[in-house]
């Protein structure tokens, strides 16, 4: 069942570009489309907070909102070492 809303569609991508072994593991164990909805519910939640309560503006509250899900470490060395050298 797809049920993913435009913030679950977000993840996805982000995982499938930086975390394919992860996706594919997930899809293996029937536990993808579950992982997604509690990442979906892990941002939205913090993300109202932050936008309605705290009266945040929207780019810092997406930032420290989507913070767990979209800094997962790459599974790519090159792209650690790419990304470690200045």
């Amino acid at each position: 069942m797809d049920d993913r809303n435009q913030l679950g569609k977000m993840i996805l991508n982000h995982w499938l570009a930086h975390r394919p072994r992860m996706v594919e593991e997930l899809r293996k164990n029937n536990q993808l489309e579950r992982a997604i909805q509690e990442t979906q519910e892990r941002t939205g939640d913090p993300l109202y907070e932050l936008l309605s309560v705290q009266k945040m503006e929207y780019h810092a509250a997406w930032e420290i909102a989507t913070r767990e899900w979209t800094f997962l470490p790459s599974e790519d060395p090159q792209e650690h070492s790419t990304s470690n050298q200045n």
